[in-house]
């Protein structure tokens, strides 16, 4: 047997406890009765993983209803990858489908996640809200970053400032939750924070998560400025969008959109990405 075989079957037992393949691997009974040592390593390994990278929905749920669920969530999605960093990217929905879908014939510390996960309709969304943190912090760092010295070089230069093309930076990611999700996820990851204003002008539920100087910002988006953000995220192999086209797009929803003031912003927060070499020196 080679060593393939013996991985296959370690895999196996890790992911649903059946070590019958292991039998032709461990001497005696006793040797397989350890292998729950591995087992329990590797659960709490994925568990911890998790809660960490949940840990507003976790807050939400408390850690004992948290952990219950995880522990089942790594029954349905073990990690692919030989890391943990970034797992359970399908965690938001799988908790969205199993509220919805969950037994009645469930056992009972899962029962009690759903009464706890029913307090908070926005329970789904404070998982993706959690994840979208969790990804704009890992995002590679932007190289090529559009900054208020670079428009006065490329103005100097003479180049049209309409025509030069930006893209969102890595860290950028729009994300559609419900109404109420960013500010109630805000209220539990910052405690004695102020509450964000979703105001009429906001866009249902569109939220930007971006990193400026090492930390991760986010807010709720008005219509325009989703407009705008959309069309700088939509560029074409990459190589971005004229800044006119995407102001045009958020003018074109609300034609007193301050394309001034929201251009400045995005200098100040570091969201935009240029290929200064394109331009003439």
């Amino acid at each position: 047997m080679s060593v393939h075989h013996y991985i296959d079957a370690f895999t196996r037992y890790l992911r649903s406890g059946d070590a019958s393949a292991m039998g032709r691997f461990c001497e005696n009974s006793d040797h397989i009765k350890r292998l729950a040592v591995y087992r329990n390593g590797f659960y709490k390994g994925c568990v911890d993983a998790l809660a960490a990278n949940f840990p507003v929905c976790q807050k939400l749920l408390g850690s004992e209803s948290f952990r219950n669920f995880a522990r089942l969530y790594v029954d349905y999605f073990p990690p692919q990858q030989g890391t943990l960093v970034g797992y359970g990217r399908s965690f938001p929905d799988f908790l969205a489908d199993y509220m919805t879908e969950m037994p009645d014939t469930a056992e009972l510390s899962l029962r009690s996640f759903k009464a706890k996960a029913s307090s908070s309709l926005n329970l789904p969304d404070i998982a993706r809200l959690d994840y979208a943190w969790l990804t704009s912090l890992m995002s590679a760092d932007a190289e090529k970053t559009l900054t208020a010295e670079n428009v006065t070089r490329l103005m100097e230069q003479g180049n049209d400032l309409e025509k030069v093309r930006v893209k969102l930076n890595a860290s950028v990611l729009l994300l559609r939750v419900g109404s109420g999700s960013l500010s109630e996820w805000i209220s539990l990851k910052i405690p004695n924070n102020e509450r964000t204003q979703e105001t009429e002008s906001s866009a249902a539920g569109f939220v930007m998560f971006w990193r400026a100087r090492g930390a991760v910002q986010a807010r709720a988006l008005s219509k325009a400025e989703v407009a705008l953000m959309q069309a700088l995220q939509g560029e074409e192999e990459g190589k971005g969008r004229p800044l006119g086209e995407a102001f045009d797009a958020a003018l074109a929803v609300d034609e007193n959109f301050e394309v001034s003031d929201v251009f400045s912003a995005c200098l100040q927060n570091e969201l935009l990405d240029v290929e200064m070499l394109e331009f003439r020196q």
